[in-house]
């Protein structure tokens, strides 16, 4: 199997670290919407934006102002879901997560700190970090079911 170079750069440590600080600063979240941050913070284009400062009040809005970051969203879904679970997996078996039901909490007590990855990693970590942040506020009072339809991805 070759592997492309977005392999090679959107792999299981990156993940890691992002859905790691995702728990850790959104407290609770569902798996469904967990598996759904990766599309986003792996496009450099969507990165982009969800770094300018211009003010994001909801995701429809933000979809609505840049269409261009969605038009593939769905396939980016399909390319990252095993990513995503296999880095959620990697959390729950170092303790920094648990689940309970269809939740994924973040364990307080790991002493998993990904603001340390952040200054290691460079200059693609701390942007993908500052996205989380802004994606965790619009996430934040989405339903599931209200955000795969948005997003529209095809199960």
């Amino acid at each position: 199997m070759k592997s492309s170079p977005t392999s090679i750069t959107n792999n299981e440590a990156l993940a890691t670290i992002a859905l790691g600080y995702l728990f850790k600063i959104h407290g609770p979240i569902s798996a469904a919407k967990a598996v759904l941050i990766l599309p986003f913070i792996f496009h450099p284009p969507t990165v982009k934006k969800l770094r300018n400062n211009s003010e994001k009040r909801s995701l429809e809005e933000f979809i609505l102002k840049n269409p261009e970051c969605f038009f593939s969203f769905n396939a980016r879904f399909i390319d990252q879901l095993a990513v995503s679970i296999n880095a959620i997996t990697i959390l729950q078996e170092i303790q920094v997560i648990s689940i309970l039901r269809d939740k994924i909490n973040f364990n307080c007590n790991s002493k998993f700190e990904p603001e340390y990855f952040q200054r290691k990693i460079g200059k693609r970590a701390s942007n993908f970090l500052y996205a989380i942040e802004k994606l965790s506020d619009l996430f934040i009072d989405q339903n599931e079911n209200s955000l795969y339809l948005k997003l529209k991805i095809e199960l």
